[in-house]
């Protein structure tokens, strides 16, 4: 009995050395794995950075980056998320884990130190298979690109100028203006809401190698098309020349259905008969029923990743700052990512990342925070006006707005517009940040905020509406509804608690 004894003591004591050694060697396994992550991702930052500075036409190359780019906003995603974790590894992570589309921050912020570290170390070993395919050819062929003629930005004032990640749409666009015309030739480009479709095209058309082909870029819309009365054949007129080439670009809201295409095929049949044989269309359009307009194949964008968004909003959100000397204010700028909606991703991150690099202190970033916390979304309907675009029709319910000289107070903003080529003194005088900092009156009940203003070319702004009194009306139901969804997530875990003892 004793030999049987000292055997199964024997064997326990072993296990437990071999699991304690185990633990200890992986433990320091996916520390080297941290360290060879940030050393990746750095690298991967510099090619990325030269490229954008650098005029790539190759689709090739140009594919190959767009990957790099993937993989290293993935990185930089999934190591920010681990460091959090580990600096505050009791804190919920579900929040951060619900928008992961590719489920490696599900696995890393629920799951065990085993397996964020395995996360980890996937996410390594595709950034560095990456950048080792473009190791030679690609960094050979890339210094015999021409540099691009701009000033040296620092990394956060050449996104807040420039698109971010759209280097292969860009040049896409580029190459089918400047290819031998066919017939007239028509690009329809089609995307989601907000994916930043102008703007793409802008930034074509202002390439200077756009510019020296073509003399003119008209931007029309579904009603420029019509050509029903005098004063429209009037119009066409103006856009009709057939000593030189232009560009046409049309927006088609897409509302209309087949009365809208048929002013189209009108239009199109016109103006091939009467300008110049270079001539070409660009359409902008959210249905993809618009892509069989075109004579080319569509191009289609996608709305950006969520891990490609958080790069891009950390950097706007630190400037010129060092995000490592900064770990504070790190997790507090991801709980603020995790409440940015899928609804217009690029404004919403722009204008909370401009409020929080106003001033990088902890204090103001939580001030920040304590406004954007508890948000919630309303839909209004035809209550605000029966707006037609679902943009319109969603607001927000603030319940904490700061107030100059006075408590917070609950607000609702409601009817989000979009304007381009409006001058300042034509928006509103009152900015999103303002509202943040408690700059508004008391006595104030409705007025017009300007909620964002970007600095690239369409130089888009949005207004939005901030109602005071019915952010008053829209509390007691809000908090009711808020106690309601409480207690019945109380009473099912009660529930299961319940279940299990008794099935105990």
């Amino acid at each position: 009995m004793e030999v049987l004894l000292s055997a199964v003591a024997s064997d326990i004591v072993s296990r437990l050395v071999s699991f304690l050694i185990s633990k200890f060697q992986e433990a320091g396994s996916t520390d080297d794995d941290v360290v060879r992550l940030q050393r990746a991702l750095l690298r991967a930052r510099v090619v990325v950075e030269e490229a954008e500075a650098r005029q790539v036409s190759n689709r090739a190359m140009l594919l190959q980056l767009n990957q790099l780019r993937g993989e290293m906003c993935r990185g930089s995603y999934v190591l920010d998320a681990f460091m959090r974790r580990a600096v505050d590894p009791c804190r919920g992570s579900h929040a951060m884990a619900s928008r992961s589309p590719a489920g490696l921050a599900e696995r890393l912020e629920s799951g065990s130190t085993r397996t964020g570290g395995q996360v980890i170390s996937a996410v390594l070993n595709t950034l560095e298979a990456a950048l080792s395919d473009m190791k030679e050819e690609f960094v050979v062929l890339l210094g015999a690109c021409p540099r691009l003629n701009r000033q040296p930005y620092c990394a956060y004032l050449f996104m807040e100028r420039c698109m971010f990640g759209r280097q292969m749409e860009k040049e896409q666009i580029i190459g089918f203006l400047l290819q031998p015309a066919q017939d007239f030739d028509v690009l329809p480009i089609i995307g989601p809401h907000e994916v930043g479709k102008r703007t793409l095209v802008e930034h074509a058309c202002l390439d200077d190698r756009v510019r020296d082909h073509y003399a003119k870029i008209h931007h029309l819309t579904s009603d420029d098309l019509d050509l029903q009365s005098p004063d429209d054949h009037g119009r066409h007129q103006g856009l009709i020349d057939s000593a030189s080439a232009a560009i046409f670009v049309i927006d088609l809201a897409g509302g209309d259905g087949d009365e809208e295409e048929e002013r189209w095929r009108r239009f199109r049949s016109s103006m091939r008969r009467r300008t110049h044989r270079e001539s070409k269309i660009i359409i902008i359009s959210r249905t993809e029923r618009h892509s069989a307009l075109g004579t080319v194949p569509p191009l289609r964008l996608r709305a950006p990743r969520r891990e490609e968004l958080w790069y891009l909003f950390k950097a706007l959100s630190f400037g010129g700052a060092d995000p490592e000397e900064r770990p504070e204010l790190v997790r507090i700028a991801m709980v603020l990512f995790n409440n940015i909606p899928d609804l217009a991703p690029f404004a919403v991150a722009n204008k909370l990342a401009a409020a929080l690099r106003a001033d990088l202190s902890a204090r103001s970033w939580r001030r920040v925070l304590k406004v954007s916390t508890g948000v919630v979304e309303l839909q209004l309907g035809a209550a605000a006006g029966g707006p037609r675009r679902p943009e319109e029709k969603t607001g927000y319910y603030y319940p904490s707005v700061p107030m100059k000289d006075a408590p917070n107070a609950p607000c609702v903003f409601y009817g989000r517009r979009k304007s381009t080529g409006m001058a300042r003194s034509e928006l509103p005088k009152v900015t999103m940040m303002e509202v943040s900092e408690g700059v508004i009156d008391r006595g104030e009940k409705r007025f017009d905020v300007l909620v964002w203003q970007s600095r690239i070319p369409p130089y888009a702004s949005y207004v939005a509406t901030c109602d005071m009194e019915g952010g008053a009306d829209v509390a007691p139901v809000v908090g009711t509804k808020r106690r309601l969804n409480k207690r019945r997530r109380g009473q099912l875990v009660h529930g299961f608690g319940s279940n299990n003892n008794v099935g105990g």
